[in-house]
Formats: C-alpha cells, structure tokens, sequence
C-alpha cells in the first residue's frame, strides 16, 4: 500500500515545513484558499522588529504519582480488616467486551499491586497476587483510563464495630497491574426457598441446599464471590469447601485460629436442615459436584 500525503506529513521535517507555512500564512493574513485581487500599486513590505523577548508561559505538568511502599500497607485478603476500602455502591459486574472470555469480567492479578480508594487516590491496602496460595482473580465493577475497580475478599470492619462495612468491598487498581479474564458463571442463593440456582453460560438449574444462616447468624445478604480455593478435610464437619469473598456480618471470629469468620459452599456431617448454619451454606456431595473446581473465581454469588 502507497503512503497517504497524511502519513508522509508525520515525518518531522515535513510536519516542521508545515508548520512553518501555516504560521507564514497566518502573519500575512491569507487564507489558504484566498484568491487575491490586483493590486492598484505596489505596496512596501515593513519590517517586524521584536524589542523584548516575549515570555510564553508553559504549563507545568506533574511529576507521575510515585507508587507506594506495598511494605507498608496491608494485604487485602480474607485474614485482614483493611480499613477505607470503598463499598459496591450498588455497582454490578461488568459484561466483557471480547466474549472469548467469558460474559463477565474479571482481572487476574499479575503482581502484588496497591489498591486505592480511588483512581490515583489514597493507597489503603495492597491487593496480592496470590490470595490463600491461589491466583488471585476478581470481578470487575467499573473503569477509569488506566484504572479497575474490582470486588475484593478482604472486610471493611469488624462486624463488632461496623457489619456495614464488613462485606461487598471493593479497590482500585491499576489496569497495567492484571491480566484481563471472565468468567460465563452466575450463583445465586435463594435462602427463603433454600435452593442455589446455578448458570454456567448454558442456563440456569436450581438446586435444593441444606442448610443456611440462622436468623442470629445470616448468610451474608446481596453480591460476593469465589475466591477460587478448594479444599478438603475429610473427617471433619466441612469435607469439602468452595470459599466465598463475603464473612459473616454478627461474628468476629468464628474461627479462632485465623480469627476469620469466612463464609462458603461445604457438604456438611451435621444433621440439622433449613436456616440452622453459621452462616455458610451447606450442600449435598452431588450439588457441590457442580461446583468442585470447576466454577471459576471470580464468579459472582447473589444471596437473596
């Protein structure tokens, strides 16, 4: 393909020589499609004399914002309360623009970043990329240039002091710092009609659960999400378990050992049926099946 006029006037020199005949054009007062008259006489060109220097004042433009000491801040994960993360703000997951990755979008962390309560605002935390030894994966919820706001499975607040401020955090993140990825997968946990209905991108199919919060100790209400980690401990009351993002908003520490009160799909020993947990929510072998390290992180669960 020849070079348009327009891509040859992007060489410096022409762009110079352009630049010179416009200014040139400007100073005699003819437009470039002017067409002059004769003149009656002759006129004498004048000279322009400069006497003083003229002083152009230029805009200063700011030094980058230089990055924080992620030393410093504290790690946004399930086993810390980090304080000044923002809320949802009522703000749903974004759909993906390439459908390749999945309807919803999320980001997969590709280094240990800062998360700020803003774009280019206060770093309150450091978002890693490993959350509990699994890439860490999050959905996204708005965007600015250069920035994602993304769901994170850290709490706001004891629930002693603010159950508020406990759940559906969110942080900004720099764009540079993740990798763009989705997920096709939505949950959502009915706990009236105790049932999960689950759409893996193919529709929905709802499922009869257990068991849920009890009235004194609720499943968490509204959007969270999977982490991604899966475990299993065989002998306990919990065998098997797909972490949720959300804690429990009446308990500090349910587990006294990582003084966490994380919320999560387990199949379950334990006898008791309807709203009767601690606030997980307790399924059968063949329903987490349909889970079992196959539901994507960063998928979104709404309890209603």
């Amino acid at each position: 393909m020849r070079p348009t006029a327009t891509r040859r006037l992007r060489r410096p020199g022409a762009a110079a020589a352009l630049a010179g005949t416009l200014v040139v054009g400007s100073t005699l007062g003819l437009g470039g499609c002017a067409t002059p008259e004769a003149p009656a006489e002759t006129a004498t060109p004048r000279a322009v004399v400069v006497r003083d220097d003229v002083a152009v004042a230029k805009s200063a433009v700011p030094d980058p914002a230089p990055l924080p000491d992620l030393s410093t801040l504290t790690t946004v994960d399930p086993l810390h309360v980090v304080d000044g993360l923002p809320g949802l703000d009522g703000l749903d997951q974004l759909e993906n623009d390439d459908p390749t990755l999945g309807r919803w979008r999320t980001a997969t962390l590709l280094r240990d970043t800062a998360a700020y309560d803003a774009p280019a605002g206060t770093p309150v935390g450091v978002l890693p990329a490993l959350t509990l030894r699994v890439p860490t994966v999050v959905p996204v919820v708005d965007t600015r240039a250069g920035w994602l706001r993304v769901m994170v499975a850290a709490r706001g607040a004891w629930p002693s002091r603010d159950p508020t401020r406990v759940n559906q955090r969110t942080a900004w993140v720099r764009t540079a710092d993740t990798l763009p990825s989705g997920t096709d997968w939505r949950l959502e946990v009915d706990t009236a009609a105790q049932t999960l209905t689950v759409d893996d991108g193919a529709g929905p199919v709802t499922h009869p659960v257990i068991a849920t919060g009890s009235a004194s100790r609720p499943t968490p209400p509204g959007p969270q999400f999977v982490v991604g980690t899966f475990w299993e401990d065989p002998g306990s009351t919990t065998p098997r378990v797909v972490l949720l993002s959300s804690q429990s908003e009446t308990m500090d520490a349910y587990d006294t050992r990582t003084r966490t009160s994380a919320t999560a799909f387990h199949t379950t020993t334990l006898r008791g049926r309807g709203e009767v947990s601690n606030g997980c929510v307790r399924v059968s072998d063949e329903v987490l099946d349909v889970l079992w390290r196959t539901v994507p992180p960063g998928t979104l669960v709404v309890v209603r």
